[in-house]
């Protein structure tokens, strides 16, 4: 899949304050897909459902290692706040979408996230965990400072912190970005040649991240922009 390129760059949602999470919300809808990239361009070409739920942003992440299953992967859409996002509950039901859909892939569940640090929506090839955590908002801080040292070393890798709403049995997620997965795995390289960065994550995992639930790489793309 090739990873999305446009104009806008990059959308930020930035933080209120030291002590708060930053503005914005997303939800997700996880489905199972019949063929992947035939549901895609079928989005890409009816934008009927993201126009009925006012999204600013949405796109898609299809799993790419660690899958549970085949054709896994999820329709994101980005809100500029929860109210919005917890709205759309009322405004589509995608168990209800048309039949053209609903050929197309099988409707698992849904879930409402908030970013807990500032986040740069400029999707690509990025690596998920599911984890448990004693600290969230800790958490978020020390990834925070990694970022930026990332970003001193050499590295644009964006890094999110997001916690579920209404998920269900759903875990926080910590996302890590890169524009290639070339670039992905060069981090990955420095990390265990002992870059000086690596101490921050080391740090913030044994203090902050009680359980790894599940790890996965994805690769993400904006298929809509209001």
């Amino acid at each position: 899949m090739n990873i999305f390129k446009s104009s806008l760059a990059f959308i930020m949602f930035a933080a209120l304050s030291a002590s708060a999470a930053p503005e914005g919300a997303f939800t997700t809808l996880m489905v199972q897909a019949n063929d992947v990239e035939k549901y895609i361009d079928y989005m890409k070409k009816n934008t009927a459902p993201f126009e009925a739920i006012d999204s600013d942003v949405a796109g898609v992440c299809v799993t790419k290692s660690g899958n549970q299953y085949p054709g896994e992967m999820f329709v994101w859409n980005a809100f500029p706040s929860v109210e919005k996002a917890f709205m759309t509950s009322e405004l589509y039901d995608p168990m209800n979408a048309p039949k053209e859909f609903n050929k197309l892939r099988k409707v698992l569940y849904s879930v409402t996230w908030k970013p807990i640090k500032e986040f740069e929506l400029n999707p690509g090839y990025e690596r998920l965990w599911r984890i448990k955590t004693n600290d969230v908002r800790a958490l978020a801080k020390d990834m925070t400072k990694l970022e930026k040292e990332l970003q001193k070393a050499g590295h644009n890798m964006r890094i999110g912190i997001f916690e579920p709403m209404g998920g269900g049995t759903e875990n926080v997620h910590l996302r890590v970005v890169t524009n290639t997965a070339a670039e992905n795995g060069k981090v990955v390289d420095e990390y265990y040649a002992g870059a000086s960065y690596g101490k921050i994550w080391d740090q913030a995992f044994a203090k902050y991240v009680t359980e790894v639930v599940r790890e996965t790489t994805e690769f993400c793309e904006i298929v809509y922009t209001k």
